[in-house]
């Protein structure tokens, strides 16, 4: 009797214990995912989440767990499958008398219906509770949300209340000063001017204040989106090659949080463009890309089925388990005990097999990268040593040019100068002089020209920058040809050879739009950020189809594609007959 007695109480003590560790870790876990929520993605949630029993969670656990999930199907762009995860958290919350937390679940609730099929008058009470309580409470994010949540749902139906809207939100931010919120509210106003609008100007604006937020904290995603936004006012130019680009770089980015759901629009709408642009065979690359992704999707929905039916079997299992270890608690307490060791320990085993394994993977990840990069700088390396020889080369032809014929044709200035002194009767005699002494004159300012070009650019440890402002004040011609220089951060010098490759490239892009185009007003656009140079050279001149020019003539355009590429860069021409031409380059630094 005392025995059984005994034994029923350590077993009792072991459950106890197992349980309460069991909590504990349940608790543990879930605050873990909170904390790097942000920075993991989909499949990581969605593991983490499930791998935490919300019966085992307090009240205000439970709350949370169920926000995190909602959160995390709605980051996914399945707002519907979110929406009974929040309305479960909200009912928490209330039953706490929560009202911060409800309210802000409940935006998220206004914005899911926003996109689905609701009407605004159907919902606006929530909306309106919002701002009477962050009013009454002071609470100023939760009135900056409210108010951006108004300006999304007047986007379509009155625009211009909705930009008041979103900068009445801006106003009241700038008493908290989260600046990811006033750049979000700046993209959102972009956007109304390109859609609404329809003042692009503007629209490039509040894009440009947007990015310039995003590239500092690298959010890809928002990154991504900024580009997409920026493409939409080029098409909107019918300046489909330069949108086309910002497509591009969105697509080399990378996403983590709605990856999938990102490229299957971001390729929609390449395809789309490339459609416009009448090339139907990257048209199709990309209708497939898009394809692939959204069978990517389709296998997402699958392996969640097959997840549920999954946890349902392991339900049962679970079940049948804890009724044999009740049947083993008859026979003793020992057994229950070591048993709950060994299947801690065969846990801590594989966790340490599956780091072991990650970190195989990581290592062969690293070397590959590290050939790579031995490859590049190889690359790099011998068009370094090319780009060095050109300079060299320049160098001692304008020194030979000065030295030698430069003081031939000084010389010969002089003779004829002393020759025309002498008396002379033949007018004919004469003009042949004058004419002489001019071609002279100028054959000599013309080889002093080409020699000083040794000045004129980089090489004189002058900078980018200031060569080419040099060169375009030269080329300035008051009335005739103004050449404006607009030049946005460089504020750091450039590595030589890559400076002297740019000025090269634009001096020779100059020279074709004042020869070829007959330019009268050129404007070049030099925008560094962290990690690119963009150039932009427009003209008002004649203009010219690309596809028609003969790659072999001495436009040297081909030339300088063939560099960009090089150098990893983007080189586009937008041009249309009379209409001028504008040359985009992108160069990663």
């Amino acid at each position: 009797m005392y025995k059984a007695f005994k034994l029923k109480i350590m077993t009792k003590t072991v459950v106890f214990l197992f349980i309460t560790v069991f909590a504990m870790a349940q608790n543990k876990r879930l605050k873990s995912i909170e904390t790097s929520f942000e920075n993991l993605d989909f499949n990581e949630r969605m593991l983490g989440l499930k791998k935490i029993e919300p019966s085992q969670l307090s009240n205000n656990d439970k709350a949370l767990f169920y926000y995190l999930y909602g959160q995390t199907y709605y980051a996914n762009s399945n707002g519907a499958a979110g929406l009974s995860y929040f309305m479960k958290a909200n009912d928490i919350y209330k039953s706490q008398k929560n009202y911060d937390k409800v309210i802000e679940v409940n935006l998220i609730i206004v914005e899911i219906k926003r996109l689905t099929d609701y009407n605004y008058k159907d919902y606006k009470y929530l909306i309106d509770e919002a701002v009477d309580y962050a009013i009454k409470r002071n609470n100023i994010p939760l009135l900056c949300k409210t108010y951006k949540e108004i300006g999304n749902n007047l986007f379509d139906s009155d625009p211009s209340k909705a930009i008041d809207y979103y900068q009445k939100a801006i106003l009241e931010n700038k008493k908290v000063k989260d600046s990811f919120f006033e750049a979000d509210v700046r993209s959102n106003i972009g956007l109304v001017y390109t859609e609404k609008i329809h003042n692009y100007k503007l629209a490039r604006k509040f894009n440009a204040l947007a990015l310039d937020f995003y590239q500092k904290h690298h959010l890809n995603f928002d990154i991504a989106c900024n580009y997409v936004n920026q493409a939409d006012v080029l098409i909107k130019e019918k300046k489909y090659d330069s949108a086309m680009i910002m497509y591009k770089k969105a697509e080399a980015l990378d996403i983590k949080d709605n990856n999938t759901n990102t490229r299957i629009i971001l390729y929609g709408y390449m395809a789309d463009l490339y459609k416009e642009m009448k090339n139907y065979k990257k048209a199709l690359e990309y209708t497939d890309k898009q394809k692939v992704y959204q069978s990517l999707n389709d296998d997402n929905q699958q392996v969640k089925a097959i997840r549920d039916i999954d946890a349902k079997y392991k339900t049962k299992e679970h079940k049948d388990e804890i009724a044999w270890l009740k049947s083993l608690t008859k026979k003793g307490g020992a057994v229950i005990v070591f048993l709950i060791v060994l299947l801690i320990l065969i846990f801590l085993g594989y966790k340490n097999l599956r780091k072991k394994k990650k970190i195989v993977e990581q290592e062969k990840l690293i070397q590959t990268q590290k050939l790579e990069n031995v490859l590049q700088e190889q690359e790099l390396h011998e068009i370094d040593k090319l780009l060095e020889g050109q300079e060299k080369e320049r160098i001692k032809i304008a020194n030979d040019l000065h030295d030698n014929l430069g003081s031939l044709l000084a010389t010969l200035k002089l003779n004829f100068q002393s020759l025309k002194k002498q008396d002379v009767n033949n007018d004919d005699a004469d003009n042949l002089f004058n004419k002489t002494d001019e071609l002279i004159e100028e054959a000599y300012q013309k080889v002093r020209t080409i020699a000083h070009t040794k000045n004129a650019g980089v090489i004189a440890n002058q900078g980018l920058l200031p060569a080419i402002r040099n060169i375009a004040n030269k080329m300035n011609i008051p009335g005739k040809l103004a050449v404006e220089v607009i030049p946005f951060g460089l504020e750091e010098r450039l590595e030589n050879a890559l400076e002297v490759t740019i000025f090269r490239m634009i001096q020779e892009l100059l020279t074709n739009a004042i020869k070829h185009a007959n330019a009268t007003e050129i404007s070049i656009h030099l925008t560094q950020h962290d990690d690119s140079l963009n150039i932009i050279i427009e003209d008002n001149g004649d203009g010219f189809n690309y596809k028609k020019i003969d790659k072999k003539d001495g436009m040297g355009l081909a030339n300088i594609e063939k560099k960009v590429e090089q150098m990893g860069g983007v080189f586009t021409i937008d041009s249309t007959e009379k209409r001028g031409t504008s040359i985009l380059i992108d160069i990663p630094l």
